[in-house]
């Protein structure tokens, strides 16, 4: 086990590097601005950093700590429906756009981690997605994906 996180955390830091020199490519900010690269680069060193912490905690485990893992357990269908949700959520956000995908998945989601509640069930998927459409669409300037409808 120690060995797989090893490799992981190696990928991790590969990639990280990787994306940290291309971000150095964007274009730099203007009147002072921050760039676009800025934020992946912070992200890559965040990334750098949690690996190699990563490393040093696995020489720092015992033997007799290890535990086998198992990916594709009875246990686990919870979180491949979720994560099978959110592919299916990225891939459909080109056709039905973010104003509407967004609301549904989270609204599918709800319902599947059974929150009952229609408050929140209706609300939180709408503010959600009316603030995030406003920071990135009228603070950040980032066109969000508009489907086919629109």
């Amino acid at each position: 086990m120690k060995k797989i996180a090893n490799v992981i955390a190696l990928i991790f830091i590969a990639v990280s590097v990787y994306a940290f020199i291309e971000a150095g490519t964007f274009p730099p900010g203007s009147n002072g601005a921050l760039g676009p690269g800025f934020f992946p680069r912070v992200l890559a060193v965040l990334v750098i950093f949690l690996s190699v912490l990563e490393l040093l905690n696995s020489r720092k485990q015992s033997a007799e700590g290890d535990q086998e893992v198992t990916l594709f357990k009875k246990d686990n269908i919870r979180v491949w429906i979720t994560v099978a949700a959110v592919i299916a959520y990225v891939w459909t956000l080109k056709y039905g756009g973010f104003i509407i995908m967004t609301p549904v998945y989270l609204i599918g989601m709800f319902l599947y981690y059974k929150v009952k509640n229609i408050l929140v069930l209706i609300l939180v998927p709408v503010g959600v997605t009316a603030a995030l459409y406003t920071i990135f669409t009228i603070l950040l300037k980032v066109q969000l994906p508009a489907g086919i409808l629109f």
